[in-house]
């Protein structure tokens, strides 16, 4: 079978205890591995893997990422992860994804962007020299843009962490969806049984190292959850010393009915 057979790949999951949050779904933390697991294994498949990429010199990196969910999956609930990759433009190469429900309806939809670094230079590589992308991608869009979120304005310190063996992934960098718990963890639990999630989207600015602190703040600009039935908010990761901006994310949601 051919690579371009590969274009549009499908993992199947259960949705088991593993998996849920305290309210009984698949939850932002648990929906974001299942993404990167999926990618990971259409990767491995269309031969430019970790191992592949390593016997290259090369490392992809995350840069940003939108999620808009429908509605999210119960505890025993059957779904299906779809991902394909759109032309690269520039050095960005654009994978995306489609969450489906045990009846084949769409629930989800996710889009990322990502850049090949030379593993001794860090330099970025112009994505369209890396592989014939035309054997490779699949004509569908998810109609998302990963857009630039904003650093600028004023923010309340909501809580720090410290970057632990756990954090890391097989590449020892802090795996990108440890950003969305360090958030999920920060927010008062009682905002978790009142609010539901509708989108999260991540930039993701600078490397977080071992032993790293960071302290998660959320922008004073958005507006007050007692007072609004839905909105959107802010929030940033910096390093504690330096105050490096590590990441950008915005969480929309809405009052549980």
């Amino acid at each position: 079978m051919s690579k371009s057979e590969y274009a549009l790949w499908t993992e199947k999951y259960h949705i088991t205890s593993l998996l849920v949050n305290p309210l009984g779904r698949l939850g932002l933390y648990g929906t974001l591995n299942l993404i990167q697991e999926t990618a990971w294994m259409h990767a491995e498949r269309l031969g430019f893997g970790m191992q592949d990429m390593e016997r290259e010199g090369l490392y992809w990196v995350l840069t940003r990422q939108t999620l808009h969910m429908k509605e999210w999956p119960r505890f025993g609930q059957n779904i299906k992860v779809q991902t394909w990759l759109r032309p690269p433009e520039g050095a960005f190469v654009t994978r995306e994804f489609a969450i489906l429900n045990e009846n084949d309806k769409e629930i989800g939809l996710c889009a990322t962007s990502w850049l090949a670094l030379d593993r001794q230079t860090k330099k970025i590589l112009p994505a369209q020299n890396l592989r014939d992308w035309d054997h490779l991608t699949y004509e569908r869009s998810s109609g998302l843009t990963p857009e630039k979120i904003p650093v600028a304005g004023e923010y309340e310190k909501l809580a720090k962490y410290r970057v632990r063996n756990s954090d890391l992934d097989i590449n020892q960098h802090v795996n990108n969806t440890k950003y969305a718990q360090w958030i999920l963890d920060a927010i008062p639990y009682e905002y978790h049984k009142s609010l539901l999630l509708k989108s999260y989207s991540v930039n993701f600015l600078a490397e977080t190292h071992l032993g790293d602190k960071v302290q998660i703040d959320r922008s004073l600009q958005s507006p007050d959850v007692h007072n609004n039935s839905q909105g959107t908010t802010n929030y940033k990761g910096a390093r504690v010393g330096d105050d490096k901006v590590l990441f950008t994310a915005t969480l929309e949601w809405e009052k549980r009915s």
